[in-house]
């Protein structure tokens, strides 16, 4: 298993956690995402349930770290979050992708081209 915690860097501009079902605190890597967003995951799910798709923004070695989670991949929704975060990547910047869905071909048909190479699958 691989430890969400060790692949972040300062380079690590966001993260894709596209999960399977809805979002819990028993799931895999709710922990670790809750504590890369200093306790909003846990927060926004008290508030909303995150039912549904929800970009939440945090901080990531003082830059601004862009959060999508959903169960679910609609088009439209990636690529607003793909403009959110392309202003804030540069050609050394990563992309984490959690795909408990299994939709990497997906994201990847979707994705900016200056963006599809930096994403790191899980």
């Amino acid at each position: 298993m691989i430890n969400l915690l060790s692949q972040i860097t300062p380079l690590t501009k966001g993260l894709l956690w596209l999960t399977n079902g809805e979002m819990s605190i028993e799931k895999k890597h709710y922990k670790e995402v809750d504590y890369l967003l200093n306790g909003l995951l846990t927060a926004t799910l008290k508030n909303s349930h995150l039912n549904q798709n929800s970009v939440i923004l945090g901080e990531n070695f003082g830059n601004t770290f862009f959060v999508f989670v959903g169960s679910s991949i609609s088009e439209n929704e990636l690529r607003s979050y793909f403009e959110l975060i392309k202003p804030h990547l540069s050609g050394e910047s990563d992309l984490l992708l959690i795909d408990e869905l299994e939709s990497f071909s997906k994201i990847q048909k979707i994705a900016p081209e200056a963006i599809k190479t930096r994403i790191h699958v899980l």
